[in-house]
């Protein structure tokens, strides 16, 4: 009998944790009741199996997004577990929720990059640090890292770790020899990175026949992300434990090697040593003059720097050397603006890119397609009103500036690469509130001058030097793992321009 009595109180107290997990859910959901959006296929899964179904038919999270947002309008919700986000593309809530009411990031949208697989990752990074005040004073004391005489000095440095991939390619350059820019993107971006950020020669372009420890760990975490977030159950499948382990092993790694950089320019800098004035000296000049700082949240901030410096600006280069060849009228118009500019000159300043009015319209539509880091999230400090539509407080509320790219409401023939629609005299003038690669208001990406630099310079010299056809094989699919990149990798083959062999 005593085991039918316990049997009882198992049974009774699943059903009390089942009434009370229910009873949760109604209650949460019902406060979204008035909002439009797809019905719950699973009372305890909510909207699981829907984002399931897009999975298995290719579609990947932001054009899921971009597909309801066409079926059910500018606001409408989605349901995950015991969850409920609200998505919106109407460029009034978005102006409220980045600039005017600056509402804070939302945890729960970011609590998969803070710890990744019980290992820290972003941390409380200034990406992903939720308290707005203490966000406040830490981007106050980073601020002098990004203002443009700081970066006027980053010219030399850019220039020749740009060359380096420019000497490299040459030397692929044979119209046969398959590349795969987004590869070789990553690699100088990381170079870049490391030598202007922290000082360091990580030479991946040079020396390397594969992909550096660096660039792997990185990309393992980034699909670790992309796992993690769309499988709430991904690692409680024994089939995945190999690759948790992968990740974690990956993300050890990145935040020992950013702790290296930190702790041997702290000690360098207090014997007095000969030190580059680059970030990494000023995050630590800003700690010795800030003790208050933890030395494991700055490691967050230079991890950080790594990753976003790295990553996205390789997939923003790369999709637009797919657009440039799709669209050869616009290649022909590009590489005449550079040659009118600077000719065959090796070396490029920033006043230099800063007059190819062109090459900016052209990254610009380019990141309009093909945003890296298409989606944020923001959590209203009280309840607003979006047209229409009470959202309570402390709701996750997504807007996607690949989502309102890509409506013709605002972009008329959205999928047309048309640099143009950026020119100053165009028709329809582009509003900031449904183009926002880099988001908006104060928090706003420190690197967006830098990138944008970073990548005027890079494709120039790309466009200066070669000519080159995209592989057969190449896919034009785009694939989402955190960040948009093309699938396949933008593989192609190169050769020389008449000019360059000259």
């Amino acid at each position: 009998m005593d085991w039918l009595f316990v049997l009882g109180v198992v049974i009774s107290v699943v059903l009390c944790v089942l009434t009370f997990i229910s009873i949760y859910i109604i209650h949460g959901r019902r406060k979204y009741s008035h909002i439009p959006g797809p019905p719950i296929d699973n009372f305890f899964l909510g909207n699981f199996h829907l984002f399931n179904k897009y999975r298995k038919e290719g579609m990947f999270f932001s054009a899921m997004t971009l597909d309801l947002c066409k079926k059910y309008g500018p606001v409408f919700k989605m349901s995950f577990m015991q969850a409920t986000f609200v998505f919106t593309s109407d460029p009034q809530a978005v102006r409220e929720l980045q600039i005017t009411g600056n509402h804070p990031k939302s945890y729960i949208t970011l609590e998969g990059i803070i710890y990744l697989f019980r290992e820290r990752f972003f941390g409380k990074s200034l990406v992903s640090e939720i308290d707005q005040k203490v966000w406040v004073w830490r981007r106050q004391l980073m601020n002098p890292c990004f203002q443009k005489s700081y970066l006027r000095g980053l010219e030399s440095a850019l220039n020749t770790e740009i060359d380096l991939l420019i000497t490299r390619l040459a030397g692929l350059a044979d119209g046969k020899t398959k590349v795969s820019m987004l590869d070789e993107f990553n690699h100088l971006t990381l170079d870049i990175i490391g030598k202007i950020a922290f000082g360091m020669e990580m030479n991946n372009v040079v020396n390397r026949t594969e992909k550096s420890e660096f660039t792997k760990a990185i990309q393992l975490c980034f699909r670790g992300i992309s796992e993690n977030v769309t499988d709430p159950f991904f690692t409680f499948k024994i089939s995945n434990w190999s690759f948790i382990k992968d990740v974690r092993k990956a993300l050890r790694f990145l935040r020992v090697f950013s702790k290296q950089c930190f702790e041997e320019r702290k000690a360098a800098i207090e014997r007095g040593d000969y030190t580059p004035d680059d970030i990494l000296n000023h995050i630590v000049k800003m700690k010795l003059e800030n003790p208050e700082l933890d030395d494991e949240v700055i490691v967050d901030d230079i991890i950080v720097f790594f990753v976003a410096g790295q990553e996205t600006t390789a997939c923003l280069l790369s999709f637009t050397m797919i657009c440039l060849w799709q669209n050869k009228d616009v290649l022909k118009r590009l590489r005449t603006e550079v040659y009118d500019a600077v000719g065959m000159k090796s070396y490029l300043s920033i006043e230099d890119v800063n007059k190819m009015k062109y090459l900016d319209m052209v990254i610009k539509e380019s990141l309009r397609l093909y945003p890296p880091g298409p989606n944020t999230f923001r959590e209203p400090k009280h309840d607003i009103e979006i047209l229409g539509y009470k959202i309570p407080a402390g709701t996750p509320i997504a807007m996607s500036t690949y989502v309102s790219s890509r409506l013709e409401e605002y972009f008329p023939d959205p999928l047309k690469f048309f640099p143009d629609r950026f020119s100053p005299d165009a028709e329809n003038k582009i509003t900031s509130y449904t183009y926002y690669p880099f988001t908006l208001g104060p928090r706003t990406c420190i690197g967006k001058s830098f990138a944008e630099i970073e990548a005027k310079i890079i494709l120039a010299k790309i466009i200066q030097r070669f000519n080159f056809e995209m592989d057969p094989g190449q896919s034009f699919d785009i694939e989402e793992s955190t960040t948009l990149k093309p699938k396949g990798g933008a593989v192609c083959t190169l050769t020389l321009c008449d000019s360059f062999e000259g």
